[in-house]
């Protein structure tokens, strides 16, 4: 049993409700049903629309009746729904900078190029999902937005007790993804870093940055990825596609509208519609988890990445600026300017 789940209980009845009432990046809101043997609980879930709001994974036993539909919902979690027109990002060489993966993962066969930004690091052998999950998401064989793009992936070690010395494992990466780009022809084009940074080391992210930028290649991290995107969550109702903002974007723009600027930023901004994603787990070679409706930076940047690689297969020389102003400019739905690669690559 994998140790999380010995952190929470199940509840006696299971419903999406009370899912939305468990407080957020708890252990109990982001692992929900994984790995768990649900065949004689009690579920009040009636469609594939409730249960794709909901976390669980290949582990996870349901009863006979929902057996076929959470199939369904896992398998259509692996679709984007960016609408990158048949690209691919084949050809384009992306990273991804993150704890340590399983790299035998069926979703990466043949296409992982792994790299140990700290050989011999007592915590390099220690995988966590959030890395194998954004990896997945960019570039994963069925779950990546870019499919056939070709991932290097840079592991840091899995040692958090001390933040500003993990954060500085990614400034180490930055340097390699630096020196691999000088030494290789084909250089990576593409960094995702789904974290950031102490203060006090944002001016050596920003040097390192510039330094990428020389060799062709486009750093995207929480420091400036909010500034113009940010995940919405949906709701399937037959053909049509409603957008929403979820309980906690909702809550975070009613305390912050009154601030000067921050409405007329957040209706500037690209929404990525990322929730409710299948990704690969790290549990097995072939586990996969379907996450539920939140819509973390975490799930998103790696999703832009993909699309921003999808676009340089198409547009090699395609600058990210232009691409951040392209995904801007996409069409409203529902109020909202949702993230359209028909639209960008017109």
């Amino acid at each position: 049993m994998k140790g999380y789940l010995s952190m929470f209980d199940l509840p006696e009845r299971i419903t999406a409700e009370y899912y939305d009432s468990v407080e957020m990046f708890t252990v109990e809101s982001i692992w929900q049903l994984c790995d768990r043997d649900l065949s004689e609980r009690e579920i009040d879930i009636s469609s594939e629309e409730e249960l794709s709001e909901l976390c669980f994974d290949t582990g996870t036993v349901f009863p006979h009746r929902l057996q076929e539909m959470a199939e369904h919902v896992l398998q259509d979690g692996k679709r984007n729904m960016l609408n990158t027109c048949g690209l691919t990002g084949k050809g384009i060489k992306v990273a991804m900078i993150d704890k340590p993966i399983r790299q035998d993962h069926i979703e990466f066969e043949g296409r992982l190029e792994y790299i140990e930004v700290l050989p011999g690091h007592p915590d390099n052998e220690d995988t966590y999902f959030h890395g194998t999950t954004c990896a997945g998401l960019m570039s994963g064989a069925t779950c990546g937005v870019a499919p056939k793009s070709e991932l290097v992936f840079f592991a840091i070690p899995n040692k958090t007790d001390n933040l500003e010395e993990y954060w500085g494992f990614q400034l180490e990466a930055l340097k390699k993804i630096i020196e691999y780009n000088h030494k290789n022809e084909s250089p990576i084009r593409v960094v995702c870093l789904p974290a950031g940074f102490a203060k006090s080391q944002l001016e050596q992210r920003s040097e390192l940055e510039k330094q990428l930028l020389e060799t062709g290649c486009v750093l995207i991290d929480a420091m400036n990825f909010g500034r113009n995107f940010k995940g919405i969550d949906y709701v399937k109702n037959n053909d049509k596609i409603e957008y929403k903002l979820n309980k906690w974007q909702i809550d975070d723009f009613e305390r912050n509208k009154h601030r000067d600027g921050f409405v007329e930023y957040f209706n500037s901004v690209c929404f990525v519609p990322s929730p409710r994603r299948t990704a690969p787990g790290d549990y097995s070679n072939t586990e996969f988890i379907h996450w539920s409706k939140a819509a973390s930076e975490s799930w998103t940047m790696p999703q832009v990445a993909g699309a921003y690689a999808c676009c340089l297969q198409a547009y090699p020389t395609l600058q990210f600026e232009d691409f951040i102003k392209k995904c801007k400019s996409c069409p409203k739905k529902d109020g909202f300017t949702i993230l359209d690669l028909k639209k960008v690559l017109e």
